[in-house]
């Protein structure tokens, strides 16, 4: 259940952090590394992958 919070909770943050890709990848990589166990690192990633999408855009 509590991993379920935590899910929720990340998808609401990004619907929130919309305008800033490297936020929103970070929170959503961070949700989805919780399932694992390794925020961490899905935060790392999703940061690195938001960050490309600024450049980009």
């Amino acid at each position: 259940m509590k991993k379920l919070g935590l899910t929720v909770a990340a998808i609401a943050l990004s619907a929130m952090l919309a305008a800033c890709a490297t936020a929103t990848g970070a929170v959503v990589g961070a949700g989805i590394g919780s399932l694992s166990g390794n925020a961490g690192k899905g935060a790392a990633i999703g940061g690195a992958v938001g960050a490309v999408v600024d450049i980009v855009d």
